[in-house]
């Protein structure tokens, strides 16, 4: 988000009309009625769509700010870009995506058997590191990343970092045996 202020924002709701975002609270927020620009990069986009839009409604949600703004400009592809994010979306609903995280190569396919097992869609990396550049690169959709290494989870403290900030809603899970109790409810 730019124009009088400049703001990182986690895009919380889309459609083709509006958007909103959650926007840490330590940012001076435009009031309502106020144009804004912003550059959104959805997961399976390779680039940055520019769109600007009219601030409807802000409000305080704890120790961050909602940010609804009804969109005024937009590229000529948004629409299809909207409707292949949501399909993402409806998918991801069908089948928990697990993204496992562990060096070694033999156990990661065992757990990543297990998982598909147990009906889940599982995507591997071998480091912290490769997690976040797959997180980063891809339209993932995560329910969870599970860290399958105990000295990679004592090491993963920047994937940690970087989940709770750009992905809060990824359960961060570093015990096997607790990825088993929590798909068992949703199983």
């Amino acid at each position: 988000m730019h124009g009088t202020i400049s703001s990182h924002a986690r895009l919380l709701d889309l459609s083709t009309n509006g958007l909103s975002l959650v926007v840490d609270s330590k940012t001076t927020l435009p009031p309502a009625g106020a144009l804004v620009h912003l550059d959104l990069r959805l997961d399976g986009v390779g680039r940055w769509l520019h769109l600007s839009g009219i601030v409807v409604r802000v409000e305080t949600q704890g120790p961050r700010f909602l940010l609804v703004v009804a969109l005024v400009v937009v590229p000529a592809d948004f629409e299809d870009l909207v409707q292949a994010e949501i399909l993402s979306e409806l998918e991801c609903a069908r089948q928990p995506r697990l993204l496992l995280v562990d060096g070694a190569r033999g156990r990661r396919e065992l757990v990543a058997d297990a998982l598909r097992a147990l009906g889940c869609l599982v995507i591997e990396a071998s480091s912290p590191l490769e997690a976040i550049a797959q997180i980063d690169q891809s339209r993932l959709h995560l329910w969870a990343v599970v860290v399958a290494d105990t000295k990679l989870a004592s090491q993963a403290e920047e994937l940690r970092r970087f989940l709770a900030e750009t992905h809060p809603e990824v359960r961060q899970i570093f015990n096997i045996a607790d990825v088993q109790q929590r798909l068992g409810h949703r199983a």
